[in-house]
Parts: C-alpha cells; structure tokens; sequence
C-alpha cells in the first residue's frame, strides 16, 4: 500500500487487510512523506502483520510503489491503493487459484467502482473465470489488485518510473508480463476502485498526463507488432522522440485539453477548466465537442445543471 496524504480513506483501506478471511499476509505500507494525519492513522493499527516505513522525501507514486514491492517477503505479492478497497475474501480467492494452479502466474479479477463515500457506482457481470492470453487495451480488472507470483518481480522487474507523474506503469507492466505469461482472472469483483478527485488519474498537474493514454497505446502496438518495445529495450530517448511528435498533433491535444477540462468542471475547479479549454481553442483544431464542454462549464458553473 503506497501512501501520501491519504488521511480520509487510508483506515478503511488497512482494515480491508485486516478483516481479511486468509490471515497469512504481510501488509507493506510505504509512506511518501504525507504531511497530513495519514501517519496517525497508520501507528493505529497494533496489528503486528502492519509495517510501516517512513520516508523523508517525496519520491512520487510509481518510485514509492517499488519501494513498498522491494520490501515485501511474501512468495505472492499484491497491492490495494490507499483509497481503495477490497471484500473480506479478496485474498483467499485470488491465493487459492495460485494453490489450484501451479502453473499460474498472475492473476486479477472483478472490480466495482465506487465514490468517495463507498457507494456502488459501477460493476460488471461475467459468466465465468477466464485467462487473458493476449495483450489488451481495455483489461477487465484494475491493476492494483493484480497478485502475482514474486519471480515475476525478478523476471520483468518492478514499475517503470519512466511513467513518474502519470498513469499507465502498472497497465505496462502487465503488457508485458501477459506477452509471455496468461492472466488468470477472476469474475468476481474483488477490488473496489473508489473514484477520488484528487487521485493521481484525476489532478491534471502535468502536461504528460494529456498523453498518458496515447504512451500506453503506443507501447501497446509496438509489444504486438514487434514483441519489443522502446522502454524495455532501454531506448527511452525514442519514447520521448515519440512524445514530441503527440505534442505537435494539435487535434490530438485539442481533445486531450478538452477532456481534462471535462475533469476539472466534475470537480468544479472552474479556473483549471477554462485554462484547459483556452487551450485547446488556441490549438486551432476545436471541434463540436469543445463547444459541448464550454457549454457544460457555463451549465454546470452558472445554473447548477449537472
């Protein structure tokens, strides 16, 4: 569990752990410098399967999370974000297909989405359990709640931090791991995914979060086109190149800004939302769906229209 600053969800998040039907975990908590009451909360917990490790430097999501992964003993390793959580028997579910399965490597499931008050907003339903053979774009499970066996770690290695500041590490990672291995999963939703505003997917705090989706599509074509890509192979000035040529397609990044300006107007952080929509009518490349959202800003701000 990586946390930073997450004082209003993280209680309810360890004690997902903690009332967990399979009681044989360990469960890592890597702080990254929270200057709010998230550590108090944290020190709450007497439960002596809990270990915390402070850090005095704010490292960023994707370096904090390897660091909580480098620490873990355990012979399977999973996750849960700090305003996440889970059922009762996520762990004894997802362990007993490792046990069952020998030759399984990972495994995901089911998720809900819910909203910062724990209320059910979205499912899905599903016949049965599968595996995953092929690379996907859309995955049908939230890759935190991934469990994987630990020699995955030493395989592919840990998240890339080429992806610090956005999104798509762990979307990546399980490309990766997928090209080679099944992904089994379960239909049972396992893992609440709770929608939170200031979420690392939700904050628009810098400009690569426009392209975030368009770098995991590109690292998607060349793994099923080539079974390589530029960052595994360390050719990571290529991907940046690549990253260039997103910032220079001005209808690209005019509905990129038109988007995040959507974002920002749910939120109602009106100042980020216009900023957003300036810019994507300064790309000179706006269309019909730009008008929508300045529309939906006016609606939203000035009447009260959801």
């Amino acid at each position: 569990m990586c946390s930073y600053n997450t004082e209003a969800f993280i209680q309810k998040a360890i004690e997902c752990i903690v009332q967990q039907t399979y009681t044989d975990w360990e469960l890592i908590i890597s702080d990254d410098k929270s200057t709010d009451n998230t550590i108090n909360i944290i020190k709450s917990f007497k439960d002596q399967r809990i270990r915390l490790y402070e850090h005095t430097e704010n490292k960023g999501y994707v370096a904090n999370k390897n660091r909580a992964f480098t620490y873990a003993t355990g012979d399977l390793l999973t996750q849960l974000d700090a305003d996440d959580t889970c059922p009762t028997n996520r762990l004894e579910k997802q362990v007993a297909v490792f046990t069952n399965s020998p030759d399984v490597k990972i495994c995901g499931s089911n998720y809900t989405i819910i909203d910062t008050t724990g209320n059910l907003l979205q499912t899905w339903q599903y016949d049965s359990d599968s595996l995953i053979t092929e690379l996907q774009l859309n995955y049908p499970f939230w890759f935190p709640g991934l469990m994987f066996r630990k020699e995955l770690k030493t395989e592919f290695g840990l998240f890339a931090e080429y992806f610090n500041g956005i999104y798509g590490d762990d979307h990546y990672w399980t490309m990766r791991v997928n090209k080679k291995y099944p992904v089994y999963f379960i239909k049972d939703a396992l893992y609440g995914y709770r929608i939170n505003p200031n979420s690392l997917t939700n904050v628009f705090d810098k400009p690569r979060k426009l392209i975030a989706q368009d770098i995991i599509a590109e690292l998607y074509r060349q793994l099923t086109e080539t079974n390589s890509d530029y960052l595994s192979t360390g050719n990571e000035k290529k991907m940046l190149a690549f990253e260039d040529g997103l910032y220079n397609n001005k209808k690209l990044m005019a509905e990129r800004y038109r988007m995040w300006a959507a974002k920002a107007i749910d939120k109602r952080h009106w100042q980020q939302a216009i900023g957003l929509l300036k810019k994507c009518w300064g790309t000179g490349r706006a269309d019909s769906a730009a008008y929508r959202t300045l529309l939906y800003y006016f609606k939203k701000r000035y009447l009260g229209i959801n």
